[in-house]
């Protein structure tokens, strides 16, 4: 997993402009995908507060965006924006949203298999998986430590396809 952080072209544009405008309303930029294809505009933003943003929260960024979609001339005519909250089950694709998500249920989908990532005897059913769910124990600078049906993995960034969050919704 290459994580984000360098972004380039219009979606670095929206990115800078975005953390201004979601800060001076009180919330925080969790993450944004330009599609340049349809011209479409996904932000993700959150009330640290409550770690999450309602149906005002988002029209507030919206309506904040309008002058600016007027104003600046490097904005697609076409902008489609949609604003949300990122969700329960959010995507982790920043190192932040990785520290964040300590001692959280994380979903992770990765290269390989998970048994090419540990010498301990991991239960039939996980060795060859791709996919599975993990307790995240730690985040360091190139890696995760995870909790994998209590023994204690490390799967570097690099490694990870994909994570989101896996809430127990029974709790």
């Amino acid at each position: 997993m290459v994580l984000r952080g360098n972004r380039t072209g219009l979606e670095a544009k929206f990115y800078e402009l975005l953390l201004e405008v979601t800060a001076e309303l009180g919330y925080k930029l969790y993450d944004l995908d330009y599609i340049s294809g349809s011209h479409t505009l996904r932000v993700f933003i959150m009330d640290e507060n409550t770690g999450t943003a309602v149906l005002d929260d988002c029209a507030k960024v919206d309506r904040a965006l309008t002058p600016y979609a007027e104003e600046l001339d490097w904005m697609p005519e076409e902008l489609m924006l949609e604003v949300s909250s990122p969700g329960i089950f959010r995507s982790l694709n920043e190192f932040w949203h990785f520290e964040s998500a300590v001692n959280e249920n994380v979903m992770f989908s990765i290269m390989g298999r998970l048994s090419d990532y540990t010498e301990v005897e991991l239960p039939k059913s996980l060795k060859a998986a791709n996919k599975f769910v993990a307790k995240l124990l730690a985040v360091k600078e190139d890696s995760v430590t995870l909790d994998v049906d209590g023994n204690e993995i490390q799967i570097e960034f690099k490694n990870i396809k994909k994570a989101n969050l896996e809430p127990d919704l029974e709790d």
